[in-house]
């Protein structure tokens, strides 16, 4: 493709995985399996991550969590600077594979020695390895939109995460009953190591490779890091978002601690709301992303305003019901996010460039995330409140949501040609 992004890439070739093109759900076979396996990684983060910064609370200060978040954030920011570029070079199933053997040392290590200074590290093993998955989840489905010309690209990749969503709603509440019974956060951590053990299998044994050898050996011929062959429209995008997820990440990673020291409630009931959350994603998801496709660039407005209002109401509430009802509530908008990002993220980006595009928008997003978490954490220390860092983070991004949709308004969707099938001669 051009520099400029303005035109379509080539039809190249992406893998034909041995399935039949009967989908169910808007799915392959391929990529249910796929979505399997995710669920499996969900499973090994939603069980103990919904409650890790309640847990912090009881064992490191205040500046600590928030330190403590930023290098998790960074292992991501490697994870996803490198995962991308790996999987379009050596495809996608053997990272995946290699994604959870950092989660299950990390998860193991949390369990055997969480004390400081290791809990940091062994949090951001985790997320190195998590970095890894979040990747693949979305490289595989984009392999299989371009053989699509594009179509309900984000219906494909939210149901996709389908499985993942139900493991986060069942998670927090075999957790919260853990909890209650006596067991201890560790014993969590314990529970999600197993977990990434199991997700090492189930990948190689079930999920069949995407990315066509052709493809990655045109990967291998072309550079490692590139910025400007990801087009025009990517940039407009990624750079247009970045503001936004600075002021979401002032809160976003302390809703758990709002809700028990503010709001007075217990981590188990912030669990439960968590699973009401993810649950309603399920039921949203297939009808909720199909109008997503109708329009993806108004829709990804639409949610990201929402989503500053429902952070202000979250700053002025209280009670058993107000979570529920809020955690209900902007699983609209966000399930809304995650297919439109994605559509929007490979908009336009030739095949064989699909993973360098995912790593470098996740690496570009997750720079946000390290200072939105610790300077986030410095507004609670200063204001002794989260409410407050609520407040802010919600007008911060209604003001930010109008100079973005100018952004997003300016980039063209582009329609790719149907990819070539290339019979997968790695199988």
């Amino acid at each position: 493709m051009t520099d400029n992004g303005c035109k379509p890439p080539m039809a190249i070739s992406t893998v034909d995985t041995g399935q039949s093109s009967r989908r169910w759900l808007g799915l392959s076979g391929n990529l249910w399996r796929l979505a399997a396996v995710t669920g499996v990684a969900q499973f090994c983060m939603s069980l103990w991550a919904w409650q890790f910064g309640i847990f912090l609370a009881g064992v490191v200060e205040k500046w600590q969590i928030g330190l403590t978040f930023s290098i998790g954030t960074f292992a991501m920011i490697v994870g996803y600077a490198v995962s991308g570029t790996v999987s379009d070079l050596i495809g996608r199933k053997h990272a995946m594979t290699f994604a959870f053997v950092p989660m299950f040392v990390g998860l193991l290590g949390l369990r055997l020695f969480p004390v400081w200074p290791l809990i940091p590290l062994e949090y951001g093993i985790v997320f190195f390895g998590w970095a890894f998955v979040i990747i693949m989840s979305r490289a595989m489905p984009a392999d299989e939109i371009a053989q699509t010309s594009g179509e309900n690209s984000a219906r494909i990749f939210n149901m996709t995460l389908l499985p993942a969503f139900l493991v986060d709603g069942i998670s927090p509440i075999i957790a919260a009953i853990l909890l209650d019974a006596g067991y201890v956060a560790g014993d969590l951590h314990l529970l999600a190591s197993l977990g990434a053990l199991i997700a090492i299998v189930a990948n190689n044994r079930i999920v069949k490779e995407s990315l066509g050898k052709e493809l990655m050996e045109r990967a291998k011929a072309g550079p490692v890091i590139t910025f400007r062959g990801l087009g025009k429209n990517f940039w407009i995008f990624t750079l247009g978002m970045l503001g936004f997820v600075f002021i979401g990440n002032l809160a976003f990673p302390y809703v758990g601690n709002l809700v028990v020291e503010d709001w007075g409630l217990s981590d188990s009931a912030y669990g439960y709301a968590w699973a009401a959350y993810s649950f309603t994603c399920v039921i949203l998801m297939y009808n909720l992303s199909g109008l997503v496709d109708k329009n993806v660039r108004v829709a990804l407005i639409l949610a990201l305003w929402s989503i500053a209002v429902i952070l202000g109401i979250f700053a002025f509430s209280s009670g058993v019901w107000a979570l529920v009802i809020l955690n209900i509530a902007w699983a609209v908008p966000l399930v809304i996010w995650t297919g439109a990002e994605n559509s929007l993220a490979v908009n336009g980006v030739s095949n064989e460039m699909k993973g360098r595009a995912l790593g470098t928008y996740q690496f570009m997003l997750s720079t946000t995330h390290l200072f939105g978490a610790f300077f986030g954490a410095i507004l609670w220390d200063y204001f002794g409140s989260l409410r407050t860092v609520f407040s802010i983070a919600s007008i911060g991004g209604l003001v930010i949501v109008i100079g973005l949709t100018y952004a997003l308004m300016s980039v063209e969707i582009i329609k790719e040609p149907r990819a070539t099938l290339e019979l997968n001669k790695t199988e």
